[in-house]
C-alpha cells in the first residue's frame, strides 16, 4: 500500500529505455513513482490520481510537453520541471512559460536531478536550468 507522505511524481518520458531509468533513479531517491510514455498516458494517470511533481520531456511523440503541463496543471495542483533535450534559450522561456519550476537539459548529473525535484516539493527556489 502506497505512503500517503511519500511525495507522489509523474515520470513523462517517450523513449523506453530513458523511461525506466529515470522512473528507477527517482525511486531511488525515496519517491514513489508513475510513469507515462506519452501526453495522453500521462493525462490518463493524472485524471485518475494526484501527483506532487510532472518530471516531463517536452519533444513527446504525441504532443508537446509544454502543453501536457499547462493542461496537468489546470487538472490538479503540482509542480514541474523539464527534463528534455531541447536546451535553447527560447526552449528555456518557453518551459518557464509554461510553468516548470526548473529545465534540466539531458544528460544532467543525477544529483542535480534529486536536488531539483527535492527543492521543488520544498518550494524553495530551483535553478531553471539544472547544468
Amino acid at each position: 500500500m502506497p505512503n500517503a507522505s511519500v511525495p507522489k511524481i509523474l515520470v513523462v518520458e517517450d523513449h523506453t529505455d530513458t523511461l525506466e531509468a529515470l522512473a528507477k533513479l527517482v525511486r531511488l531517491g525515496g519517491y514513489e513513482v508513475s510513469a507515462a510514455d506519452g501526453y495522453q498516458s500521462a493525462l490518463e494517470l493524472a485524471r485518475r490520481g494526484h501527483f506532487d511533481l510532472v518530471l516531463c520531456d517536452i519533444g513527446l511523440w504525441d504532443g508537446d510537453g509544454c502543453d501536457l503541463f499547462r493542461e496537468l496543471k489546470a487538472l490538479q495542483k503540482v509542480e514541474g520541471i523539464a527534463v528534455t533535450g531541447y536546451g535553447m534559450k527560447d526552449d528555456v522561456e518557453r518551459c518557464m512559460e509554461a510553468g516548470f519550476k526548473a529545465h534540466l537539459l539531458k544528460p544532467y548529473p543525477v544529483d542535480t536531478l534529486l536536488k531539483s525535484i527535492a527543492d521543488a516539493l520544498d518550494g524553495k527556489p530551483v535553478a531553471p536550468v539544472g547544468n
